[in-house]
């Protein structure tokens, strides 16, 4: 075969197999990254109780669905938790988050909404709850905001 006609094909073959192999690494690259991110959500879920998570739907907090109540720790929006109210005694509400136990203090401050302004008096033991609050040194809260989610105790 003629030399000169040889190198063109060589280099065009080289050519085609590199876009080749970065067409190739560059779909990879998504797939790769689709799944840790995947990966890193569920772990994320898991470590915190929740089960079979989906985000392309609404939140759950049925005792029903396997999820005893999510918990949202650090700062910024993810101060608080939701969990099932176990009891309130005065201006102090202990919520059950699985088989953790949380202490709620409730200040004068403290706002309940329940679909609008609730009171104390509307939170009973069996509801789920959402607290957001500054936690203490024994990881106990205080509250800024109480939002009931479910209106009637163990909802079957």
């Amino acid at each position: 075969m003629n030399k000169n006609i040889l190198i063109p094909l060589v280099i065009a073959g080289v050519i085609v197999l590199a876009a080749g192999a970065a067409v190739g690494g560059f779909f990879y690259g998504k797939s790769y990254e689709s799944n840790r991110a995947s990966n890193i959500r569920d772990n994320f879920m898991q470590e915190r109780g929740i089960q079979n998570f989906d985000p392309n739907s609404a939140p759950s907090f049925s005792q029903n669905s396997g999820q005893p109540g999510a918990v949202f720790q650090g700062g910024g929006f993810g101060r608080g938790e939701s969990g099932e109210v176990k009891s309130l005694d005065g201006k102090t509400l202990t919520l059950t988050i699985g088989e953790n136990e949380t202490k709620v203090t409730l200040t004068d401050n403290t706002t309940i909404v329940k679909s609008t302004t609730a009171t104390l008096a509307d939170i009973t033991a069996g509801q789920q709850v959402m607290v957001i609050g500054e936690r203490d040194a024994d990881g106990n809260m205080t509250a800024n905001q109480i939002t009931i989610l479910n209106t009637s105790p163990s909802q079957p």
